[in-house]
């Protein structure tokens, strides 16, 4: 899958001169060039790595994952998947639970699309097969929009839990990969239907991202006076959210700072975005959500049992997982908010630190996309060349 243009004109040239023979004789094809060829071996290489990574995925799958969503274990691996499965359930079956119908007929709504899928496709093993066909269409659309490396990025999407969990499970992060990859895809064809069908997926998926998305084309168009001045434009948005979130969002903050069940520092940070000073709050929050879980104590703990996976090990390698790909950013001196990739994972950051509660994986799209930009081998597109006018994108969208 890692086709390199030097490998390509190879595999071209090794077909040209096999073609080059007199009328009547047979084309002389040299099996062992083809078998031996760059392309070939690390596709090869690639794809075995991955039908090993299938196979032992759907044993996890049917070990573990699949008795924790039906009830046979009181597990708790798959995140919000149960409560997914619940309400589809319910819905199914005509039961007019107060609970369920309360939950969704808000809107915006981050359950809508996980349990539409859940009804619809019945089967937990069936999800399974679902979101392995929504990754693998996922990846081709950002092969087809970015040139990297395509081992590069499985190895450090991989290395994140989050990743694995959410392919075994109804989730919203896979939903989440698709709409970025359509996303960056629109953008570089420029194509208005593709935009909107990305904007609408993530609408009805997590919302948040549909937020981050907007206010990426935004920042990127004629509309924002600073769009070659990135550090200040996300200077700009903070001070704007630090001024706008205590007014039009303070009885809807109060509710769930309320509810919220993290202590200590977090409820602090909490605190000060609602007095107007998410300027101090947003940093250490996004720190928390990449890197909070490996200086946490209780997690550490909780490595020595199995009932609570998805709070210890699942969320311990995810922020391992982000560390690793910024030290990696770093060390290529990709981690600057000139390239877009970063830019649009640095407004994701900033939008998801909003939340009242810590959760790693609502920032895993954000994950992607510093994937995507550490397995580019080189700047193959310039700065702001997602768009070739992202102006007029806007004004269509």
């Amino acid at each position: 899958m890692d086709f390199g243009l030097e490998e390509s004109r190879c595999a071209l040239g090794m077909i040209a001169n096999s073609s080059n023979v007199p009328g009547n004789q047979s084309m002389n094809i040299d099996p062992v060039k083809i078998l031996t060829a760059r392309i070939r071996v690390k596709t090869l290489i690639l794809f075995g790595l991955m039908s090993v990574y299938i196979c032992l995925s759907l044993c996890f799958f049917f070990q573990w994952i699949a008795p924790s969503l039906d009830g046979r274990t009181e597990q708790h691996i798959a995140a919000d998947s149960v409560t997914y499965l619940y309400f589809a359930d319910s819905l199914r079956e005509g039961r007019a639970d107060p609970y369920v119908l309360a939950n969704l007929s808000t809107f915006p709504n981050t359950l809508w699309f996980p349990v539409l899928l859940a009804l619809v496709l019945k089967s937990t093993f069936a999800m399974v097969v679902v979101n392995y066909a929504v990754f693998f269409l996922a990846l081709a659309l950002l092969r087809r929009t970015y040139a990297f490396s395509m081992g590069i990025f499985l190895a450090l999407l991989l290395l994140n839990a989050t990743t694995t969990i959410s392919l075994l499970s109804v989730n919203k992060e896979i939903i989440d990969l698709l709409a970025i990859a359509i996303f960056l895809f629109a953008r570089r064809r420029g194509s208005r239907g593709l935009l909107l069908l990305a904007l609408s997926l993530s609408l009805f998926n997590r919302f948040e991202v549909c937020v981050v998305m907007i206010l990426y084309l935004l920042a990127e168009s004629r509309l924002n006076p600073w769009r070659r001045r990135r550090a200040v434009t996300l200077v700009a948005v903070v001070v704007a959210l630090s001024v706008m979130l205590p007014l039009l969002a303070a009885r809807s903050l109060s509710a769930r700072f309320e509810e919220a069940s993290a202590g200590g520092v977090i409820v602090w940070l909490d605190s000060l975005e609602m007095h107007y000073l998410y300027a101090v709050a947003v940093i250490p929050k996004i720190a928390e959500n990449l890197f909070g879980m490996l200086v946490n104590p209780s997690t550490w703990k909780a490595l020595g049992g199995f009932s609570d996976l998805a709070n210890s090990y699942v969320l311990l390698f995810n922020n391992l997982a982000s560390a690793a790909v910024i030290a990696i950013l770093i060390r290529k001196r990709m981690f600057s908010v000139r390239h877009d990739l970063i830019y649009f994972a640095m407004l994701g950051f900033i939008i998801m630190a909003i939340s009242l509660v810590i959760q790693p994986r609502y920032v895993y799209f954000a994950y992607v996309l510093l994937c995507l930009q550490a397995a580019q081998q080189g700047v193959r597109y310039p700065a702001r060349s997602i768009s070739r006018n992202p102006s007029q994108e806007i004004a269509n969208a």
